[in-house]
């Protein structure tokens, strides 16, 4: 790698790669600038820790210009002719050609795959394991703070019941992520696909309206950790451990079908729709009531389990309101009448207020105010 020369004595640096670049005569980026700029464009479309703030409308767009603007002051050696626009379209139309070939591929497979491997009971039973594992978990942060000896009991039983069931699940599903979907998508090709649909259609929406309603909740969100493809659950776009505090994004999921079932059961159980499969159901239980309700449990009890960053995003504490000091209000007031009235009024009242000033109010009465000494603090 050379240093950066005055003047415009030649700038060469070499790429990872092995490829070298010289800096065009009226270039003005650096070497370290080029490298960066090589980088960004390979990662700009899929490296989630690149682009996990980037969240402004026209972020991705500013990027690009400006990666292509650093670009265009190198030359890498290769052909730099200008293309005709019989050869641009030409290219446009064997690029398109070759990624529909390439989708009509990957189709073609996992049908296949499904045809051959795709076990919908063993796939059904994989996300009982997911649910059951996400009750017992709620039901722990239950037992770490109880609200009463009674609760604590039923949340340790719960715990313990929905460890075996998952345990069983578990006997039943073996390795569960090697159990395809009916698409023919294994869980790690769905949490990677969920983790991309987390920033770009649940994170940058947020942090956008947030911006302008909340900027206390804008800005932890901004500074949440960035997720990996591991955080994520593989049925919806929330991560994994949200579904322990029964919160969930079924972010493209349509509404019930009007008159069928589900839309009346939807209806019965507020949330049942719009939960996750994986995710804990205990909120469908607390709504049924009864035995299926935990002793004592409360909508404020359930904020307390919630981590802070959870917390903050999802039920902030409401924002105290400012206080207004009221308005002062006169001792007495005598209304406008009779001299002779208004001045036996006022005698009687300087029984009570001996010290009192009296002072013109609203419409022509009289009021009696605390002597300026005395309304001090």
């Amino acid at each position: 790698m050379a240093d950066e020369p005055a003047g415009h004595a030649l700038v060469q640096i070499t790429a990872p790669n092995g490829v070298t670049w010289t800096r065009q005569p009226r270039g003005i980026s650096s070497g370290p600038q080029l490298l960066e700029a090589l980088s960004v464009l390979i990662r700009m479309n899929s490296d989630i820790a690149l682009i996990w703030n980037w969240w402004e409308e026209d972020r991705h767009e500013r990027e690009h210009d400006r990666v292509w603007r650093i670009l265009a002051e190198w030359n890498n050696g290769a052909g730099q002719r200008e293309h005709t626009d019989e050869e641009l379209e030409a290219f446009e139309q064997r690029w398109c050609k070759e990624a529909d070939r390439k989708v009509e591929e990957d189709k073609t497979r996992r049908a296949e795959l499904v045809a051959q491997d795709y076990d919908e009971k063993r796939a059904d039973s994989r996300r009982q394991l997911l649910r059951k594992e996400a009750d017992a978990a709620f039901f722990q942060h239950v037992i770490d703070a109880p609200a009463s000896a009674a609760q604590l009991k039923e949340a340790a039983r719960r715990r313990d019941e929905s460890q075996a069931e998952a345990q069983e699940f578990r006997r039943q599903v073996g390795n569960p992520d090697d159990v395809l979907d009916n698409r023919g998508y294994l869980p790690a090709e769905r949490r990677k696909q969920h983790l991309d649909e987390h920033v770009r259609y649940w994170r940058y929406p947020m942090l956008r309206e947030l911006r302008q309603k909340d900027r206390r909740r804008f800005k932890t969100l901004l500074e949440m950790p960035v997720l990996d493809a591991t955080h994520m659950c593989s049925e919806c776009q929330a991560p994994i451990e949200w579904h322990e505090y029964d919160l969930t994004l079924q972010l493209f999921r349509a509404r019930p079908a009007r008159g069928s079932v589900a839309e009346k059961l939807s209806v019965l159980m507020p949330g049942w729709w719009e939960r996750c499969p994986a995710s804990t159901a205990y909120q469908i239980s607390h709504v049924w009531g009864g035995a299926h309700a935990l002793p004592d449990f409360t909508g404020e009890q359930w904020r307390g389990t919630l981590p802070p960053l959870l917390r903050a995003i999802f039920v902030p504490s409401p924002t105290a309101k400012k206080f207004t000091p009221p308005k002062p209000q006169p001792l007495a007031t005598v209304p406008t009448g009779p001299i002779a009235d208004v001045m036996a009024k006022l005698q009687e009242l300087q029984a009570t207020y001996p010290t009192a000033e009296v002072r013109q109010g609203a419409h022509g009465r009289w009021e009696l105010w605390p002597a300026a000494d005395e309304a001090k603090p």
